[in-house]
Parts: C-alpha cells; structure tokens; sequence
C-alpha cells in the first residue's frame, strides 16, 4: 500500500480512533450504570487459570496484568498464568507469539533468559495501549497483551548452552518489548544490563528508561 496514499476518516477522524474511543464509552457504560455486565467486557484467555481451579498458587506461577480489550482501567486484569507460562515480547516470536509463552512449555533459546521481574516503570505509552491507541501493540500484539517496558529483577532461568554474560541469580534492568507488567518475562539478553552496585533497589533500576 502506498504509505502517501490518504486514507479515508469519518468527520475527520481516523476510524481506528473512533473505535478506540467508543470501547472505552462501552466500558465506561458498562463499570458505571450495568457492572453485573462486566465479566463480559473482560475476556479471559487459555493461559489463565480459572476461578474454580483446585490449585495451590505459589510463587511458581507467573502473576500478570492483562488487558482483554480497549478501555477503561477497569481492564486492568490482575490474572495468574498456569505453570511454566511467562510473558514475552513481540519480538521473541522464534519461542512465541506474545504475550504469553506456550503452554506445554519452551525451550529456552540461546539468546534469551527469564527474568524474575520484581519492578516496572509505568508509563504514558501504558495508558495509549490500554485505550487502544498504541499502533505497534495493535500490529504486532493485539489482544489480549500485557503492557510494560521496562524491568528490573534477577536472572531466573538461563538457556542450556549459556554464552551470554549473565548467570542465575545476576540481578539486571533493560527493557522488552510489552510483557513488562509480569512476574516472570523471557527478554533476549541484548536488551538487559547488569544493575550497578550504587543501584541498591529494583524499583530506581526500573525507572532508567532502558
């Protein structure tokens, strides 16, 4: 498509816009005058476990905010992930699409580690996504997607043939690509640094913008 090419509006406005802005009026609607609806306005995905679940949660299970949809805060949706699924970002396709890892489990690749992620920043490009407005997270993630960029924890899981830099336990911030919001992220090690010692806690680690 040419990139010059003018794309067609309604009332001067770009259409994608115009839906964006009417899923956070829905939402809205919803949370304000019909909240027993709003299960319905918060989709949940097969990562997730279910309410009813006989299931022990423990620190092995990654802990997430997900958004199901456009909206307003009230999809924010503090959800737990079923064993061995962590988040990841777009562009750590060659394990899988994001934002979760899958199900049965993954094996590590060369370039990548897990993270245990113990702070992130929030930011402005947090609140574009959530209303549906963050073009790269529409394009490459969709929804559901879990925001965040920058992270700060320790090296939980490192690859079998382990050529990068960083060992278990390293305590490390940089960034990935959505997935942030997490308990636990798979992150290529290019997009992380060793925490300076004069850094003496994850949450100032987290607030450099990596």
């Amino acid at each position: 498509m040419d990139a010059n090419k003018q794309r067609w509006t309604i009332l001067g406005q770009d259409p994608e816009i115009l839906l964006a802005a009417l899923a956070n009026i829905l939402s809205w609607f919803v949370v304000t005058f019909c909240p027993r609806f709003l299960p319905y306005l918060l989709p949940s995905s097969p990562e997730e476990e279910q309410d009813g679940d006989a299931i022990s949660i423990d620190a092995t299970r990654t802990r997430c905010i997900s958004i199901g949809r456009p909206g307003g805060m009230e999809q924010l949706r503090l959800v737990t992930l079923k064993m061995d699924i962590c988040t990841i970002g777009y562009n750590v396709r060659h394990v899988s699409p994001a934002p979760y890892t899958p199900a049965d489990g993954f094996e590590l690749p060369e370039d990548c580690v897990v993270v245990k992620n113990l702070a992130f920043s929030v930011n402005y490009a947090d609140c574009t996504i959530r209303w549906g407005l963050y073009e790269s997270a529409k394009k490459f993630v969709g929804y559901p997607i879990v925001p965040g960029f920058d992270v700060a924890g320790t090296i939980e899981r490192v690859p079998k043939n382990n050529n990068s830099n960083f060992k278990v336990g390293d305590r490390v911030f940089g960034c990935t690509l959505f997935g942030a919001y997490s308990s636990r992220v798979v992150i290529p090690t290019i997009q992380l640094r060793k925490i300076p010692e004069c850094i003496d806690s994850f949450s100032k680690a987290a607030s450099f913008p990596a």
